[in-house]
């Protein structure tokens, strides 16, 4: 049993436990809509219809996913469906509908602070089954609520949050199976980790092998009466699966594909590897260096124990929790970014292990003033960053960041990453024009287009600034060519742009840009030689501008409501000449053509069209830039508009 928390280091961990968890609800409501959330109500809506499957609409093939979809095991609908049951007790949702409205997203915030509560119980509970007193547990919740990446994603993150949640009942439950000969406690263990895996597996369904390690862990390293633990942990992982399959059964059709492909299709993300350097680099960055080299030691500690420790069992698990996983991630080279928050189940487990190491240190004369530091400075921090936490990087990495960066990019450290900051930003941007939010850069000025998509982020659903455009004060008479842009995370401008408006917070002894608002001009990819090959497999991405739909069953793209933009440089050979426009098209008769903002005849039979450009239309928009709006005219033709090909030419005799 280890020595009592001191009372100053006792009373220090409560209050940071408190504050914390008061920073979570505040910051959750106040927060903005993150990169994925969005995608996850599309992803619902989805779910919640005839398929079944949790995936986005435009990557069904019929009723199941297509060939194409690049992430049909990674994600299941276990939190979005707590989430939407909240929003129906709220009245933010409706019985089939996923809102994303403001309102909702706040209310989906709260539940992902409710779901982030079993991991802070967990780890108290844990560090008990450890250190034999719930004072240590105590002081361990305060240890994981101090990390500023846990209790930041805690305020949002209905991704990593909910996993680390889960895997944290299932290493408490089945310790408790391992460590208890009493069949009531027994039972009560296994219900936790059953809960536990369905929370986790049925949220990332690639989580499973480490609660399957877990699993393995109780039925080896466990005491007591081999056949009642047996049958508690095959009840527990009998359960867990059988949840999981009622609640999402599409997958288990092909149940091997399913455990292999939620694997294979999370650690290796877009088809990408990674740096196996990258989890070591950001662990000093976003661990608080205090907590992670308590952490250390307690990991040091631990292995030591556990030989003799009556609490080995326990410790041994927690190992797992900590170090399987990442170490699996970096000796495959997993696609990590953005940091460390896709191990965030990793976090309670290491709240666990500081917590050993504090209480080594605590019990050396005046050594709890060290272990009190490490808990409070970091809340300090959080509140300066508030609602922004996850933000931080540590003293050490705050000051060699901007070296470090500037000659590796990928170590570059983002501030808000996730966007949420834009709700902040949103009442300086004015209405009007066209807002881009995350512009993609080539040869250093900002494009129209992003990794959301080519429309509007006013209006987009997938974008951070549509659930708040209500909130947006002023006007702004946009020329067609200008356009606004929306930068989270980094602190980089387009060459073509000018920043008016910015959200900002203080880390550690400088002030840090969280995101920021610019107007731009508008800079077109250049028209590619032999014309537009407009399918969903052709070279047109570069020049389609908003109001597209393409999907891989359908050919060519498509108007996805009434008029889309295409918008290019023109080629040498074209400057300053009569131009035609040529091109295919289902539904053409119906086909309407702006170029630079008007009008021009359209002619044609079959699928086949043509319009004569002017060269003075042609140049009207300066920088040799054409901007070709496509509509729809016949708004009765059995044939929807989609266009295929199109493709410049000068103007011969005949087209005069």
């Amino acid at each position: 049993m280890s020595a009592p928390v001191p009372r100053p280091l006792l009373l220090a961990a409560g209050a940071v436990l408190v504050c914390a968890t008061v920073l979570v609800f505040a910051g959750g409501w106040r927060i903005g809509v993150s990169w994925d959330e969005t995608y996850h109500v599309l992803r619902m809506r989805t779910y919640l219809g005839s398929s079944g499957w949790y995936v986005l609409q435009q990557d069904l093939h019929g009723d199941a996913p297509g060939s194409w979809a690049g992430t049909v095991h990674v994600y299941g609908p276990v939190t979005m469906l707590l989430l939407h049951g909240l929003g129906l007790l709220t009245g933010v949702d409706g019985a089939g509908e996923v809102s994303a409205s403001a309102t909702a997203y706040a209310v989906r915030h709260l539940g992902v602070g409710l779901l982030a509560l079993p991991a802070l119980a967990g780890v108290a509970a844990l560090a008990r089954l450890a250190l034999r007193s719930w004072s240590w547990g105590l002081v361990a919740a305060a240890a994981l609520a101090a990390m500023p990446a846990w209790t930041g994603h805690a305020m949002f993150n209905l991704k990593d949050v909910p996993v680390a949640s889960g895997y944290t009942l299932a290493t408490l439950g089945f310790a408790v199976v391992a460590t208890t000969g009493r069949r009531a406690r027994m039972a009560a263990g296994a219900a936790t980790a059953a809960a536990g895996a369905v929370l986790a597996a049925g949220t990332r369904p690639g989580i499973w092998p480490g609660l399957a390690l877990a699993a393995l862990a109780a039925l080896l390293l466990g005491r007591g009466d081999r056949v009642a633990r047996s049958v508690a942990v095959a009840a527990a992982v009998a359960a867990g699966v059988g949840v999981v399959a009622l609640v999402y059964p599409a997958p288990f059709g092909s149940p091997l594909e399913a455990l292999t492909g939620s694997v294979s299709e999370s650690s290796r993300f877009g088809g990408s590897s990674g740096s196996r350097w990258y989890i070591p680099a950001f662990l000093v960055t976003e661990v608080p260096t205090l907590l992670l080299l308590l952490g250390g030691l307690g990991a040091v500690l631990a292995v030591r124990r556990l030989r003799a420790d009556p609490a080995r069992v326990v410790l041994a698990m927690v190992l797992l929790q900590a170090f399987a996983l990442p170490l699996l991630a970096i000796a495959r080279g997993s696609n990590l970014y953005n940091g460390l928050r896709q191990l965030l189940f990793a976090y309670p487990a290491l709240a666990v292990l500081a917590t050993v190491g504090i209480a080594a240190v605590a019990a050396r004369p005046r050594g709890w003033p060290l272990a009190a530091l490490a808990l409070v400075v970091p809340l300090v921090v959080q509140v300066q960053l508030f609602p922004y936490g996850y933000a931080y990087s540590s003293l050490p990495a705050a000051a060699i960041a901007p070296a470090v960066g500037e000659r590796w990019p990928t170590y570059d450290l983002p501030t808000d990453y996730w966007r949420t900051s834009v709700r902040e930003l949103a009442p300086s941007i004015p209405r009007g024009g066209f807002v881009v939010c995350q512009p993609h850069t080539e040869d250093g000025a900002f494009m129209r287009v992003s990794n959301d998509g080519r429309e509007n982020c006013a209006t987009y659903l997938i974008g951070p600034l549509a659930a708040y455009d209500d909130q947006r004060r002023g006007s702004w008479e946009a020329a067609p060519t200008e356009f606004l842009a929306t930068v989270s995370g980094v602190d980089r401008i387009g060459d073509n742009c000018t920043r008016f408006a910015d959200v900002t917070r203080w880390l550690w002894w400088h002030r840090v840009t969280m995101s920021y608002a610019a107007r731009c001009e508008l800079v077109l990819a250049d028209y590619p030689a032999g014309g537009l090959d407009l399918d969903h497999g052709g070279n047109g991405g570069d020049v389609m501008l908003d109001g597209w739909a393409v999907h891989h069953d359908d050919p060519g793209i498509g108007l996805e409501l009434d008029r889309a933009g295409l918008g290019f440089v023109l080629p040498d050979w074209a400057r300053g000449r009569d131009l035609v426009l040529r091109g295919t098209a289902l539904g053409r008769a119906g086909i309407g053509l702006e170029v630079n903002g008007s009008p021009v005849e359209v002619s044609g039979t079959g699928e086949e069209f043509a319009a004569r450009v002017p060269a003075p239309l042609a140049a009207a928009y300066g920088a040799d830039r054409l901007l070709i709006t496509v509509s729809d005219t016949d708004s009765n033709a059995d044939e929807a508009l989609r266009l295929l090909t199109l493709r410049v030419e000068t103007a011969t005799k005949e087209d005069r």
